[in-house]
């Protein structure tokens, strides 16, 4: 971001979003970079104002939030996502049943509308899949 807006802006590491978005909605720090996933119940409470939501359109759950690309950015895309990591040596099997579950689970009607009202979606990767990303 700072190398695309030829913007000065100061990095402060935190502990994860939550204290992060602490100090912001306290105005103790002036901006954050945040996904959706966290941010999204504070924008829709008014506690946070989101300025932009990166890539090339606007994300259907912040219709009034300009993206990247409107604001002068157009290469500026960032993506955020999760994956679940067990310890080296857990079978298989046991492997594949977990996988198998979050997928149900997250491909679940009720479940897609919360990542949908929160402006995201279930990747639903397989997990060779998000093995090479992540590899």
């Amino acid at each position: 971001f700072k190398l695309q807006s030829n913007t000065f802006i100061t990095h402060i590491p935190y502990r994860g979003a939550g204290p992060a978005l602490q100090d912001l909605i306290g105005g103790n720090v002036d901006m954050m970079f945040d996904g959706l996933g966290s941010s999204a119940a504070h924008i829709k409470g008014g506690r946070i104002r989101a300025l932009m939501v990166s890539g090339k359109q606007r994300n259907p759950a912040f219709p009034d939030v300009p993206c990247a690309a409107e604001v002068g950015l157009p290469d500026y895309t960032v993506t955020t996502w999760y994956g679940l990591w067990a310890p080296k040596g857990t079978p298989a099997d046991l492997q594949a049943r977990i996988v198998e579950e979050v997928r149900r689970i997250g491909t679940a009607d009720d479940i897609k509308a919360v990542w949908a009202k929160n402006g995201a979606d279930y990747g639903g990767l397989t997990q060779a899949q998000f093995g090479t990303m992540v590899g």
